[in-house]
């Protein structure tokens, strides 16, 4: 009789904690799945044509902090200061930070 209670309790903890991995959320993969790494080259590329004509830029960042929208400038080679004028922010961007870079229409 004690044999069939710890093996009800075995398939009863096996169950739950079956269910508790099965809908848990998976921490290690980022929020921000939306566009996937760009390329260095293509990052630097995308950097120096925004510098050249000044439009405004969103930027994915790596450490899943939240995506910032705004205009670029340079500060050294590889630090870039992204301000945005209507929410008066302002972050310091080094190179290794992006994950991806778009122009806003």
């Amino acid at each position: 009789m004690q044999s069939n209670q710890s093996y009800l309790a075995e398939i009863r903890d096996t169950v739950k904690n079956n269910y508790r991995r099965f809908f848990a959320i998976d921490s290690t993969k980022p929020i921000y799945n939306d566009l996937p790494q760009m390329p260095e080259f293509q990052i630097q590329l995308f950097l120096s044509q925004t510098l050249k004509a000044g439009f405004p830029i969103k930027i994915q960042f790596n450490n899943q902090s939240p995506e910032m929208s705004g205009k670029l400038t340079k500060l050294s080679n590889e630090r870039y200061l992204l301000a945005n004028q209507q929410h008066n922010m302002t972050r310091i961007v080094n190179i290794l930070e992006i994950r991806s870079i778009q122009k806003i229409k």
